[in-house]
């Protein structure tokens, strides 16, 4: 053999066992366009190495069970213990990031060839949404794929130029994309037929997973808005599920006038006397805030109200004239409590009266209420963190208004914003409902609605059941265990 035509021998070969030799993260990040720092994982079982939460490693990324009420009886399996029941699921985890924003994309090993995209509250990480989301799809042989959104982080979490909550969308889409792009190349045996019956009448060359997007509060806002932005011809969602999204509109009430509002009243209405107590808590329901959460007020108040509101008028209305650093959004006194201090910074302020050019910055990122897919809403009448008559019952309005059928709204009475305070201190009659188990009913519907064509039933709100343990059947108002 020549010399040269050694030479290119051994480079060939070289090459390809190099590729055969290549780490499971170069081979991923190869398929997944502009991700670096990609790390795959496999889930074996072994020694409870699950890809659930059912793995302690897992639970511990997730973020635990430290903030939860574990109501109930273990031993009995009611309550929580009923619907937080993760399977021993295997399967193989791909982690990584695009620019800042981290994901996290898992494949069971029993894949079924569909996939479920997830958004997370606040601004939290991707991970948090596995014990809502993740657990509950993964079981029944979903794909899922989650974003920090690319703004993950406390009360800083906007201040950088280069985040905001159109950054939201974008990598919410990017993800989508990504997984849908890696299911594709890696699982091509196990892609789903086109034209068959139930889910193969989504599949299309252009399409070949069926895809629907899920996310709770912030992560609602960002599915609302995925669904009204998708292409119809060529669609990256079939169907999603919103959990207490937050409705973004520039002219009509939203986070930042209601929240106004509560932070001019709150302190009067919580630890003022006389007429000018009263005067503060009718403030407070003129704001939107639900009659009968008055048990939540303190906690709302103390954790939520002030620093939300800094956050987001800081980012969408910048030129305000009274603004404080981001380090003194959260701060609490001797004693434990908020300081109040810095509450003086909206007295007359009225976003109403804003220039225009900071209704066309919320104009440029509001919902439209023109989606593309069916969409189903679980929220609790008792929210005191986003108030159903500033983020439920309008975008339902919003979303009838521009022509849509394919929308439901499930009320569940007296269930709030987060589960973590069902049974808590602050429930006093232990009567507070959980939403986690009616947001995975109504995973189930939408699924049956797309792929088959069973509507669900119509908006409505669905009552508090007789035995506490229990929640209601979404489909036939029956008391059913929670799962």
């Amino acid at each position: 053999m020549k010399r040269t035509h050694f030479k290119k021998f051994f480079i060939a070969s070289t090459a390809a066992w190099c590729f055969f030799c290549m780490s499971e993260s170069t081979k991923a990040q190869r398929f997944i366009d502009g991700a670096h720092s990609v790390r795959v994982e496999q889930f074996n079982g072994e020694n409870g190495n699950w890809l659930t939460t059912k793995n302690p490693d897992q639970l511990r990324k997730a973020g635990g069970l430290s903030g939860a009420i574990l109501w109930g009886e273990k031993e009995d399996e009611t309550g929580f213990y009923r619907y937080y029941s993760p399977k021993e699921v295997k399967g193989t985890e791909i982690r990584g990031a695009f620019e800042d924003a981290r994901f996290v994309i898992r494949v069971p090993r029993d894949w079924n060839g569909k996939l479920v995209v997830s958004a997370p509250g606040g601004n939290a990480s991707e991970m948090s949404n596995d014990l809502l989301f993740s657990d509950y799809v993964l079981e029944k042989g979903y794909a899922y794929a989650s974003t920090d959104k690319g703004t993950f982080g406390g009360d800083n979490a906007l201040v950088s130029k280069d985040d905001s909550l159109a950054e939201w969308h974008i990598r919410f889409r990017q993800l989508t994309k990504a997984a849908q792009s890696y299911l594709s190349e890696h699982y091509k045996s196990k892609l789903i037929a086109p034209q068959t019956e139930g889910a193969g009448k989504l599949v299309s060359l252009k399409h070949p997973i069926p895809t629907y997007a899920v996310g709770y509060s912030n992560g609602g806002y960002v599915v609302r808005y995925a669904l009204e932005h998708d292409n119809e011809k060529n669609p990256l969602f079939d169907g999603g599920v919103d959990m207490a999204g937050v409705l973004w509109r520039a002219n009509e009430p939203n986070l930042i006038t209601s929240y106004t509002q509560i932070v001019q009243h709150a302190g009067d209405a919580l630890y003022g006397k006389g007429k000018k107590k009263e005067k503060a808590i009718e403030g407070m329901y003129e704001a939107g805030l639900p009659r009968g959460t008055e048990n939540y007020w303190f906690y709302s108040d103390q954790h939520k109200w002030f620093n939300t509101l800094n956050r987001y008028r800081d980012e969408l209305d910048p030129t305000a004239k009274k603004t404080i650093p981001w380090q003194q959004y959260t701060n609490y006194d001797q004693f434990g409590l908020r300081n109040r201090s810095n509450d003086y910074i909206f007295n007359g302020y009225h976003f109403d009266k804003r220039p225009d050019y900071v209704k066309r910055t919320v104009r440029e990122i509001e919902n439209t209420g023109e989606i593309k897919a069916p969409l189903i809403t679980v929220f609790g009448t008792w929210d005191a963190v986003l108030f159903p008559d500033v983020h439920a019952y309008p975008y339902e309005k919003l979303v009838k208004n521009n022509g849509s059928g394919d929308y439901r709204l499930y009320m569940i009475e007296k269930g709030a914003h987060s589960d973590a305070l069902v049974r808590s201190e602050y429930d006093i009659q232990k009567d507070r409902q959980p939403l986690a188990p009616y947001v995975h009913q109504s995973f189930d519907l939408v699924v049956e609605w797309v792929e088959n064509g069973q509507k669900p039933p119509r908006s409505k709100k669905i009552a508090t059941p007789q035995n506490k343990l229990k929640v209601e059947s979404i489909q036939n108002g029956k008391e059913i265990e929670p799962y």
